[in-house]
C-alpha cells in the first residue's frame, strides 16, 4: 500500500515539475520569438545589420536626429505607460480597467510606428542597438498588455501587468536602449574633448572623489548603467540623478546621512522617491555651466 502511495506522489511530482518545465519554456520562447521578429523586421529595413564604427560615427546630427525621431518617442511612451498603470492601480472601475490596458496596447503600437519611420542608423552602432532596442521593448509592451484581463480591481491588474514577464523583457530592453544612447553621447562627448573617455568603466562601486572627477557625459552614461541592472524604468532620466547626487554631494546633505559612494546613494534617492523630472534643468546653471554636452532638448528645456 505504502509502495502504490509512493510511487502516484512520485508520478504527481514528476508530472507538475514537467508542467512548471513547460510552462517556463513557453514563456522564454514567446519572450524570444517577439524580440527575434522584431529585430529580423529592423534588419530588412535597414538592408544590413549595425556596422563597425568609423571617423564619422557620433556625429552631433546623429544624436540631434535620434532624441527626436526615437528617443523622444519612447520617452513620451515610457512616461505614459508609468502614469497609466499608476492609475489603474487606484482604479476599481471594471470598464475603464479594460480601456486603459487597451489604451496601453495601441499606445506601445503607435510609437513603434513612430520610431521606425525615419532614419536608420547604420552608421553609429550605439543607435542602431538603442533604436533596435526600444523597437524590442515596445513590442514587447504591447503583448503584455494583451495578456491581462482587467477586472474590477485595478491594483490587481497592474500588479498582473508589472508582474508579467513580457513586461520585465520590456523593461530590460528599453532601458539597455537608454545605456546605449547615453554611451553614444559618450562616444561623442570623447571625439569633441580628448579629456572624456570614451567609454564608462563600470566600477561596481564610485566614490564621492573619483565621481566628482567625472566629466557629466561620464557621469550620465554611469548613471545609465546602474538604471539598466537595478531595473529602474521610470519618468526621469540619467541626468536627472546626477543632478540630485551632485546638489547631495555639494549641499553637504549627503555627508550628513552618512553616505560615500554613488551606489548607496542612488539606492537612497530612489527609495525615497527623491528624484523628479527636470532635476538636472534646476540644477544647469549652478553644477554644469562649464559641461560639455551634445545639443538635445532635455539638456536645455
Amino acid at each position: 500500500m505504502n509502495s502504490r502511495t509512493s510511487r502516484t506522489q512520485m508520478l504527481y511530482t514528476l508530472g507538475f515539475l514537467f508542467f512548471l518545465i513547460s510552462s517556463f519554456a513557453s514563456f522564454f520562447t514567446g519572450v524570444k520569438v517577439g524580440a527575434d521578429k522584431t529585430e529580423a523586421k529592423y534588419a530588412q529595413l535597414t538592408g544590413h545589420k549595425s556596422g563597425e564604427e568609423f571617423s564619422g560615427s557620433y556625429q552631433q546630427q546623429d544624436l540631434v536626429t535620434f532624441y527626436h525621431n526615437v528617443f523622444l518617442p519612447y520617452r513620451e511612451f515610457k512616461r505614459s505607460w508609468n502614469e497609466q498603470v499608476d492609475s489603474l492601480a487606484r482604479s476599481s472601475d471594471a470598464r475603464q480597467n479594460a480601456a486603459t490596458l487597451k489604451n496601453l496596447g495601441i499606445l506601445a503600437d503607435k510609437q513603434y510606428d513612430k520610431v521606425t519611420q525615419d532614419s536608420l542608423f547604420t552608421n553609429s552602432p550605439l543607435l542602431y542597438d538603442s533604436q533596435l532596442n526600444i523597437l524590442k521593448s515596445l513590442t514587447l509592451f504591447s503583448q503584455a498588455s494583451g495578456k491581462v484581463t482587467a477586472g474590477s480591481s485595478g491594483a490587481e491588474a497592474a500588479k498582473l501587468l508589472r508582474s508579467d514577464n513580457f513586461t520585465a523583457s520590456a523593461v530590460k530592453f528599453g532601458l539597455l536602449a537608454q545605456k546605449n544612447f547615453y554611451d553614444a553621447m559618450l562616444k561623442w562627448g570623447a571625439k569633441t574633448n580628448p579629456a572624456i573617455p570614451g567609454q564608462a568603466a563600470g566600477q561596481k562601486t564610485i566614490s564621492f572623489i573619483q565621481w566628482k572627477k567625472m566629466p557629466l557625459l561620464l557621469k550620465n552614461a554611469t548613471i545609465a548603467d546602474i538604471m539598466l541592472n537595478r531595473g529602474i524604468y521610470a519618468g526621469y532620466d540619467p541626468q536627472d540623478i546626477t543632478a540630485k547626487i551632485d546638489d547631495m554631494i555639494y549641499s553637504g546633505t549627503a555627508s550628513s546621512l552618512g553616505l560615500n559612494d554613488i551606489q548607496s546613494s542612488v539606492n537612497l534617492l530612489i527609495s525615497t522617491g527623491a528624484v523628479q523630472q527636470q532635476d538636472f534643468i534646476k540644477w544647469r546653471e549652478q553644477y554644469y555651466g562649464k559641461e560639455v554636452m551634445p545639443q538635445l532638448p532635455f539638456f536645455y528645456e
